[in-house]
């Protein structure tokens, strides 16, 4: 349990290391995101949604680790939370080309 705290601690920091290097702004409904070149505007249950997946993908694989394999709710936990990442990364790649 300490080792998914600390994948869980560790996606945190990306998650604020990673807002500090773009320029976000709030508005009533969405959220616009200006990185580099690229400008996205993200609906706020989108961006929710997508920041769970990956706390919950990064704490499943501290779980798996920390328990050397043998815990099965943090092993289905990561198959799921890594199938869902998978699939919106793989329609995620339709929508920007």
């Amino acid at each position: 349990m300490k080792t998914a705290l600390i994948f869980l601690a560790i996606a945190i920091l990306l998650l604020v290391l990673i807002y500090s290097r773009v320029d976000i702004w709030f508005s009533e409904s969405t959220i616009d995101v200006h990185i580099h070149d690229t400008y996205f505007v993200i609906t706020r249950w989108h961006a929710i949604f997508l920041i769970i997946l990956f706390l919950g993908t990064f704490s499943s694989l501290g779980g798996v680790i920390g328990t050397r394999f043998h815990n099965k709710f943090f092993l289905i936990a990561f198959i799921l939370f890594t199938a869902f990442d998978l699939y919106i990364g793989w329609s995620a790649r339709f929508l920007f080309t």
